[in-house]
């Protein structure tokens, strides 16, 4: 980048976002690396290359969680070789983030279908945070299902809210609770829904209180079922960052001597899950493991990948 203060400009709504979702969040870092294509310095192909491989990494820093910034930083290297020119190269990453840009939302499209299949007609649905993925697939069809969508809260931004708001609007009986009903309610739905900001080793990655929905949900033999486009697929090796502390003031301003947590991802063993959708599959967690072993990952991701394993925080669960 010609000045760092065009790059934190770009970076700074993206890092500032703590509501969308994967999806909104990728369509925001696709439009960075589409601009700094035409703003990085570069003398050759290689060095248009080694610069955008810098703002990739800045653009997956600032939502470590998100996969699909992985699979968008590399689509855009592998555009910028792809000419002999720098100005080729210039257009071919404007164009490769246009594409995937645009490749999210028919991802998504036939994702909710898929998933629309395999929800019960009868029984409520319960599911956490505002996934996009989840909403298309519970409005689709709807009126064809009798029961509820249950939906938590989803402390502290509250992202529930909207979800629910939405349904409500368009004719879906909702039931909404706090995020501590979990346990409660899970064993009177036929189905949990999940979306997925990433798949990858520690498994199955969304907001935080999806492992108490998950587990309550295993414990009384109620299905899980997870809805998300294969941009949300980490390859092997690909660290899937949770230690994200987040501002405690979002919680709440405690008095002194007390910390507040707060943390807004967490893993979800693949074993707890039945099944996972996406637009080119419906598969469970052991077809996943071979499908993530043939997702390549350019050098430099991976070698900031290796960095981070070897440098970076705690990948979770730390008090």
């Amino acid at each position: 980048m010609d000045k760092a203060p065009h790059l934190d400009a770009l970076l700074a709504p993206l890092r500032a976002d703590v509501v969308s979702g994967a999806a909104v969040v990728a369509r925001m870092g696709a439009e960075v690396m589409r601009r700094a294509a035409g703003r990085v310095e570069a003398a050759s192909v290689a060095e248009l290359r080694s610069a955008l491989a810098g703002v990739g990494i800045r653009v997956i820093e600032a939502q470590p969680a998100m996969a699909p910034l992985v699979g968008l930083v590399g689509k855009a290297l592998e555009a910028s070789s792809s000419s002999a020119t720098v100005e080729g190269g210039r257009q071919a990453v404007r164009e490769a983030c246009d594409a995937f840009r645009d490749g999210l939302e028919t991802r998504a499209r036939v994702v909710a279908a898929r998933a629309a299949g395999l929800l019960p007609r009868d029984g409520d649905i319960l599911t956490v945070s505002s996934s996009s993925t989840v909403r298309a697939a519970l409005l689709h069809g709807a009126r064809e299902r009798r029961g509820r969508v249950v939906i938590l809260e989803s402390r502290p931004m509250q992202e529930g809210r909207a979800l629910a708001t939405t349904l409500a609007r368009e004719g879906v009986p909702v039931l909404f609770a706090v995020d501590a009903a979990a346990c409660a309610l899970v064993p009177h739905c036929a189905m949990v829904l999940l979306g997925a900001d990433s798949i990858g080793d520690l498994g199955i990655v969304n907001k935080i209180g999806s492992l108490a929905v998950a587990r309550a949900a295993d414990l009384a033999g109620i299905p899980v079922i997870v809805a998300t486009d294969e941009t949300k697929i980490l390859p092997m090796g690909f660290p899937q960052p949770l230690a994200d502390e987040r501002p405690a003031d979002e919680v709440w301003r405690p008095p002194a001597n007390v910390r507040v947590w707060n943390r807004y991802f967490e893993a979800i063993p693949t074993e707890v899950v039945r099944t996972i959708v996406t637009e080119s599959a419906t598969m469970g967690p052991d077809e996943m493991e071979v499908l993530r072993a043939d997702i390549p990952l350019p050098d430099e991701l991976r070698r900031w990948a290796r960095a981070w394993a070897q440098d970076g925080p705690e990948s979770g669960g730390s008090m």
